[in-house]
């Protein structure tokens, strides 16, 4: 069975007063979380445990505020989870935490200062823990900072820029990711009128690169803002998937085109006589059955290859012989062609078009992939009455009804939405060229306009594939 875990995170500007501890006993009966992370509760000591003892976990650790200045308190259910704290200061809790056989994990509870000096401290040993972590790390909290002017309302400062580039330098020096979110934009927002109103997005959920590949489905979400003028936010992690995939669709592999088989497999396979649509899908269900028995599986391949050089310089080693050393240049040379493919395979995922082809390698792809899957998928929609809405069935309701009411009323709700004034103009010379037939020029130089490697088309086959063929 698939099992998720949550992390909630709030920067609550005080942990004292009862109508904190009612909206996070809302939250938590809500959300379930298994970790809670509370930041900023401008309390210590002996106050502290109260509030810490009243929340009815069995487990927590903490770092204490500084008068009414920062702290990090986080809770857990000790039965589940094994947690051991790594390191402590006064702006990061990190502890390391497994549950059952399942590898560990790192979990860091980051408030960050304010203050331009302390931040850089704070960076500057994040930076340095990067390098030595080897297991998956998840970063979530109030970083103080922002990674680009659109996470900020209003007009940006004279040096909103340069702060957005410091804060993005540093997740990058650390190989850090931003795992996105979805929800309200900004999870800070202090006043009431359109000359006071300021809004940031300063909390998030940050990890780096082997998290990213181990748990490539986790997502965060901004939950509604209540008792402080941050937003809390969620982390949904998945740690196994909870219920099988779908069927795989069809996908034209660009590394096909690496076999010589190929050109004469299409060109035999392909049906001239039927509509496109026919041909195509006829060709791919060809082109499955001829990947399973003659292209193989590129990792399967990759292993049997790396076995066979290993049980032969296993026997070199005890004695020469000609005809190893020449079975062994030739399998060299077909892992070095595996190792090609599975490359193209990733780089077309990743679906990269500002770096060429070869220039990186197919970790850099795979990390590529699973940010975009991730970005790509909605969590959320705001609907009419400003409610969110996360369930799979009325998200896909609401996007059905959004687009029936625009296309379907005379007079559509969304009209005013509609950009006006922005649209160039066509000459008459221009909208008459419309109504020309097409010729076999125009169909040649729309196919090669077109990047090799975008999204497919409903028939799985991309650009690449009109392009070579």
């Amino acid at each position: 069975m698939g099992y998720s875990l949550r992390v909630f995170s709030w920067n609550v500007g005080g942990a004292g007063s009862r109508a904190f501890y009612r909206a996070l006993k809302l939250a938590i009966q809500n959300h379930r979380p298994d970790f809670v992370i509370l930041l900023e509760p401008q309390m210590s000591g002996e106050s502290a445990n109260g509030v810490c003892d009243k929340l009815g976990f069995p487990n927590s650790c903490r770092v204490e505020a500084t008068g009414r200045a920062g702290g990090v308190w986080v809770f857990w259910d000790g039965g589940i989870f094994s947690v051991q704290a790594v390191a402590a200061c006064s702006q990061h809790l990190t502890l390391q935490i497994s549950r059952g056989n399942d590898p560990p994990w790192m979990l860091s509870a980051v408030y960050t200062s304010p203050r331009q000096r302390e931040q850089r401290v704070l960076w500057q040993g994040l930076i340095s823990e990067s390098k030595y972590i080897e297991i998956p790390w998840l970063l979530t909290g109030d970083f103080n900072a922002i990674s680009r002017p659109e996470e900020k309302s209003g007009l940006p400062a004279r040096n909103t820029l340069r702060r957005c580039q410091i804060f993005t330098e540093r997740i990058n020096s650390a190989e850090l990711v931003d795992l996105g979110f979805s929800g309200p934009k900004f999870t800070w927002s202090r006043g009431d009128h359109d000359q006071t109103f300021k809004a940031s997005r300063l909390d998030r959920s940050l990890c780096n690169l082997r998290w990213n590949a181990t748990f490539p489905n986790s997502t965060v979400i901004h939950l509604p803002r209540y008792q402080s003028d941050h937003n809390p936010i969620l982390t949904n992690v998945i740690l196994q998937p909870s219920q099988p995939y779908p069927a795989k669709q069809f996908r034209f592999e660009a590394a096909w085109m690496t076999n010589n088989t190929l050109p004469n497999l299409i060109s035999s396979a392909w049906d001239g006589n039927v509509a496109l649509p026919m041909a195509l899908e006829s060709l791919a269900g060809k082109l499955v059955h001829w990947n399973e028995e003659v292209f193989g599986d590129v990792k399967q391949r990759k292993r049997r290859l790396l076995a066979r050089l290993k049980g032969i310089e296993l026997r070199l080693a005890g004695a020469f012989s000609p005809g190893l050393a020449k079975l062994h240049s030739k399998l060299s040379r077909e892992l070095d062609k595996v190792l090609e493919q599975e490359e193209l395979i990733w780089f077309q995922r990743s679906r990269d078009n500002w770096v060429k082809y070869g220039e990186r390698n197919t970790a850099y792809f795979h990390q590529l992939v699973n940010i975009r899957r991730r970005f790509n998928k909605i969590e959320a929609l705001l609907d009419d009455n400003d409610d969110w809405v996360t369930d799979s069935h009325s998200l896909a309701l609401l996007v059905f009804n959004f687009f029936t009411n625009i296309y379907l009323q005379e007079n559509s709700p969304y009209e005013d939405r509609m950009p006006k004034g922005v649209f160039p103009r066509m000459s008459h010379t221009e909208a008459t060229s419309l109504f020309r037939p097409f010729g076999i020029q125009d169909i040649h130089k729309a196919i090669f306009d077109m990047k090799p490697f975008q999204a497919p088309g409903p028939d799985g086959f991309q650009a690449v594939f009109y392009q070579q063929f």
